[in-house]
């Protein structure tokens, strides 16, 4: 979780001398100390990016004093056991050392070297989700079809349709026997059914789940917690250390800027959308008072429709703002975006056949208990252009356009398909203007969150997010990679706004 920044931190960084300490706990399965190594350590690198699902990464080389440091089960090298490292700055105010935790992590490699001077061992260490994605296998079982029926969904590798998400993200972290976990509610479900083979990992099970909306992300945070969340956009939030202070640590800095692998425009091809047995068609359709009719003999009630049925109307005439969706003169209900927003107008074209899915909801005050939600047409699509005035990549600044087109099978609506482009072309813009400091070390810090900076280079104030971040505990300084805040961008500022209703907090068990 976030940590939670006191006076204390900042005057650390303040300090005219930083003396500067390590200390690396070696644990068991159940993270129980068994041991401290930071005696023998001669050095070591510490990484953090936000680009990948093993966010954290360390590698150390160590002094190897006896033979507990060979390979073994009896040994301090060996697969049940862990590392929790921690930074250390001495207070001179206190007197004492003030201990920040950065890591948990888990042995992947290691490498021995014998000389007649020296007897080294180099280990390279990943994060708990190197358990869980395959590098230290992290596989599920396959399905056994004479054990009893279970609730629990990962035991059998499918995920219907239906399903919570969050349920769905809880209830594997439970088979991995994952017990401190956050994960935020996006309140949306599975579209389709998943399924998945036996030796799928954990990690590709939920990236899968990820991927079925945009901007959403997963990994392990320094405690070993897991962390599943919406992509922050730093919008609200405070920034973490304001110009005057980070001007004092700051030591170096430099500006980069590739111009390869910049899109202004991102179109998003999402999955091809078929009928099953349980869905159904409409050759026609009326549309009046702003509602669109259409009969089909089958049905009786809105009770005859299953939850997530995909309908496919042939729309007869362009729609006013907010239109309804009646069958065989039912009482009229709502046809919504993918984003759960009525529908503008002129977002149905007439002589075009929609696919819609029928959703059942929780009643809220307007009483709305279901309701029709536009997937797309054949294929779930989605097309975004920069169009910021601040982006120096935009096509207003550039006068031209610089598209990508990908292919998304996993996003199952045209909301879903338009959110992702919007996203991936913030960060093939936004985040590729990207400026490099060399400060001193702030080993509370965290990726995707907001600071306050003059650049040398140009001496305008501005809002950062930082990217990524490393050092060598050693060294006592390190190199941090950070890219402009632009509330101008529709990603920071629409996406607030569609989320601005959201209720709860996404509370999840620590």
């Amino acid at each position: 979780m976030a940590y939670d920044v006191t006076q204390t931190d900042l005057n650390l960084l303040k300090q005219s001398t930083q003396e500067i300490f390590l200390k690396v706990e070696l644990l068991n399965q159940k993270y129980k100390i068994l041991d401290s190594l930071e005696g023998v350590i001669i050095n070591d690198n510490f990484s953090v990016n936000n680009d990948s699902v093993q966010r954290r990464s360390y590698t150390c080389d160590l002094h190897v004093t006896d033979s507990s440091f060979m390979i073994g089960s009896d040994k301090k090298i060996w697969l049940d056991k862990k590392l929790r490292v921690y930074y250390g700055i001495k207070s001179l105010r206190e007197n004492k050392i003030i201990w920040y935790r950065i890591g948990t992590f888990v042995y992947v490699s290691m490498n021995y070297k014998y000389s007649q001077t020296e007897r080294t061992l180099s280990l390279t260490c990943a994060d708990l989700m190197a358990e869980y994605d395959g590098t230290l296998n992290g596989q599920l079982a396959g399905y056994d079809p004479s054990a009893p029926d279970s609730e629990d969904i990962a035991h059998k590798l499918t995920i219907p349709a239906g399903q919570d998400i969050r349920t769905s993200v809880i209830s594997l972290l439970k088979t991995a026997q994952i017990e401190n976990y956050f994960v935020e509610d996006i309140k949306k479900e599975v579209p389709y059914d998943l399924e998945f083979n036996t030796g799928t990992t954990y990690c590709e099970i939920w990236t899968k789940l990820r991927d079925l909306y945009d901007a959403w992300e997963f990994f392990f945070d320094a405690d070993g917690t897991f962390i599943w969340r919406e992509i922050p956009n730093c919008l609200t939030d405070n920034i973490s250390f304001d110009d005057s202070l980070l001007q004092n640590i700051v030591i170096d800095e430099s500006a980069s800027l590739s111009f390869d692998n910049i899109y202004n425009v991102t179109e998003v091809w999402g999955k091809v959308l078929e009928l099953e047995n349980k869905d159904c068609y409409a050759k026609s359709s009326v549309y009046t008072g702003n509602v669109y009719h259409i009969n089909f003999d089958f049905y009786s009630s809105w009770d005859d429709i299953d939850h997530l049925t995909q309908i496919a109307v042939k729309i007869c005439s362009d729609n006013l703002d907010s239109p309804q969706f009646s069958i065989n003169n039912y009482s009229p209900i709502p046809i919504f975006d993918g984003n759960g927003n009525p529908l503008k107008a002129n977002s149905l074209k007439s002589d075009t056949t929609y696919v819609f899915r029928y959703r059942r909801l929780t009643a809220d005050e307007s009483g709305i208990s279901s309701a029709l939600f536009l997937l797309g047409q054949y294929q779930c699509y989605g097309k975004y252009v920069e169009t910021s005035d601040l982006c120096p990549f935009s096509v207003q600044n550039l006068g031209y356009e610089i598209a990508q087109s990908l292919d998304y099978d996993t996003l199952s609506d045209d909301a879903a398909c338009y959110n992702q482009a919007e996203y991936l072309t913030y960060s093939t813009t936004a985040m590729m203007d990207t400026l490099t400091l060399t400060t001193l070390v702030i080993p509370w810090l965290e990726v995707n969150t907001k600071v306050e900076y003059t650049p040398k280079y140009s001496n305008e104030k501005n809002q950062y997010i930082i990217k990524s971040f490393s050092w060598s505990t050693g060294a006592g300084t390190m190199t941090l990679t950070l890219y402009k805040f632009l509330e101008s961008f529709s990603f920071v500022s629409n996406r607030r706004n569609q989320n601005k209703n959201k209720e709860g907090d996404g509370n999840g068990e620590i």
